[in-house]
């Protein structure tokens, strides 16, 4: 599934926003479930949430476990590991990840670990789009030559 990148206000740029993948994804914790809007960042190791969209959730996030997150200036945040289920929209299938919920309003992220092990995200800035597909997905499509086979 190709996705276009999002424009989104950015005041630290001289033409005042940027494109982001920003992906449509449903987040479950037992019968409790919202749709929300997430980053898709190669560069995180991590899903991270903000606590507040995991209250929502119905989730108690000091009840998870502690871990503490660096950020990209290596300022130290404090999170709470807690599992969910993600839906991406368009697809059938869920996923569970051990997911971070900290203390900001930051947006929502999928990372390394839980999402990009399940999907194949490809990039392609230059045409402000990138695609999602399942792993058995791009599986079938590498063996069939679409793609790089290995």
């Amino acid at each position: 599934m190709k996705i276009k990148y999002r424009k989104v206000d950015d005041h630290t740029r001289p033409e005042g926003h940027t494109f982001v993948p920003l992906l449509r994804v449903f987040v479950r914790h037992g019968s409790d479930m919202r749709p929300t809007l997430m980053l898709v960042d190669s560069g995180a190791a991590d899903c991270v949430f903000p606590a507040s969209f995991g209250e929502v959730l119905g989730i108690d996030i000091p009840s998870g476990e502690p871990h503490n997150f660096h950020g990209f200036d290596l300022t130290e945040t404090r999170g709470f590991l807690h599992n969910v289920h993600l839906q991406v929209m368009g697809f059938n299938n869920w996923i569970e990840v051990r997911a971070a919920f900290i203390e900001s309003e930051a947006m929502p992220v999928l990372g390394q670990s839980g999402f990009f092990e399940n999907y194949q995200i490809i990039f392609e800035r230059f045409k402000r789009q990138f695609e999602v597909n399942t792993k058995v997905d791009a599986i079938i499509r590498n063996k069939r030559g679409h793609g790089r086979v290995r």
